[in-house]
């Protein structure tokens, strides 16, 4: 046989080795476009969540400072440890219950007694923000907390629980607000 006509198979062993880089490749680039999906998914859901509660801390702001449909239901409280509940969501303030994410999220905090106490959001406990948002899975809810004036300054502190797309992702917000009557 001539060298010409003599094939040895090199090619086909390239072209092998070839496609085998490429379908590894194309495998991670698979892997990393599913990831990033995911990701993409779980930040629109938090941030639906987020803005479910800012909806619900602009509703409550807006009550307080046009209107006196809560303000007008939350009694001053008689001291710091009232905590006079007048309906759902609406009390004077108790500062001897705990203010931090354990509290608020249900999973428990040390009040000024050393007793474990918790939040849980419920219709008995907070009332719900009447407002229309799409593509949550449950409207948002909050708290208002009537505390002790400062001069003729009335002060709240409101507490806005949301749900994103699913349950997995709950957002809960803090704001205070000074209303002069």
């Amino acid at each position: 046989m001539s060298p010409l006509t003599r094939q040895t198979g090199a090619t086909l062993f390239t072209a092998l080795i070839f496609l085998i880089m490429l379908s590894v490749l194309g495998v991670n680039v698979a892997q990393m476009s599913t990831l990033e999906e995911r990701m993409a998914g779980n930040s629109r859901n938090q941030d639906l969540a987020l803005q479910a509660a800012e909806a619900a801390l602009k509703y409550v702001e807006s009550n307080l400072t046009t209107g006196a449909n809560i303000r007008s239901l939350i009694p001053l409280p008689a001291n710091n440890t009232s905590g006079t509940v007048t309906g759902p969501g609406l009390k004077a303030i108790n500062v001897c219950l705990p203010n931090n994410a354990s509290y608020w999220n249900g999973t428990g905090a040390a009040d000024c007694n050393g007793a474990t106490q918790q939040f849980t959001w419920s219709d008995a406990n907070a009332r719900t923000a009447p407002v229309a948002l799409n593509q949550i899975a449950a409207q948002p809810m909050y708290v208002v907390e009537r505390m002790t004036n400062e001069g003729t300054t009335e002060k709240y502190r409101v507490t806005a629980r949301a749900i994103g797309g699913d349950s997995s992702v709950i957002v809960i917000l803090q704001a205070m607000f000074s209303v002069t009557p």
